[in-house]
């Protein structure tokens, strides 16, 4: 996870825009094998990986890892407030998992909503401690306070809930 990003933007933007002809199946045939979707967001093809993603968790709806990389990625499409939900999804499932926890934060400190990043940001370093994660989440939290306190008096956080 650690300098981990969630590039912004639109599906315009997105290189390899054509849609996937479908996603190989793991042995058991409801389960969506997710290593081709997990290349698809490596390489930045969100859109692609978008679509295995929702196929999986219409197989498995409580697929977790496809639950948490579907709102990676729907935020790197630009389609933040659906991913952050997504992300929130994931987070009802497993209130402790380190990588829906970084993504929600990352997509929050990406969108200049600082206040609400830091919460989360601070949670991941006490549960990565003594990590390269947990330094990272820190040094998130110092930019954000940073960039908190560049802000004229009076201006709220953007986007704060």
């Amino acid at each position: 996870m650690g300098g981990m990003t969630m590039p912004g933007g639109s599906d315009a933007a997105m290189p390899g825009m054509a849609m996937p002809p479908g996603p190989p199946l793991a042995a058991d045939p409801q389960t969506v094998d997710l290593s081709a979707a997990h290349t698809d967001v490596e390489a930045g093809r969100f859109v692609q990986a978008i679509a295995i993603y929702e196929r999986a968790l219409a197989a498995d709806p409580h697929n977790l890892e496809a639950r948490v990389h579907l709102g990676v990625s729907l935020a790197g499409v630009g389609q933040v407030d659906r991913g952050l939900a997504e992300l929130d999804r994931a987070l009802a499932m497993d209130a402790d998992n380190l990588h829906a926890l970084w993504s929600k934060a990352q997509t929050l400190f990406d969108q200049g909503r600082y206040v609400v990043s830091i919460p989360i940001w601070e949670r991941v370093a006490a549960m990565a401690a003594n990590s390269p994660d947990a330094a990272a989440a820190r040094g998130y939290v110092l930019r954000a306070r940073e960039r908190l306190e560049v802000r004229p008096k009076g201006l709220p956080d953007r986007k704060s809930p």
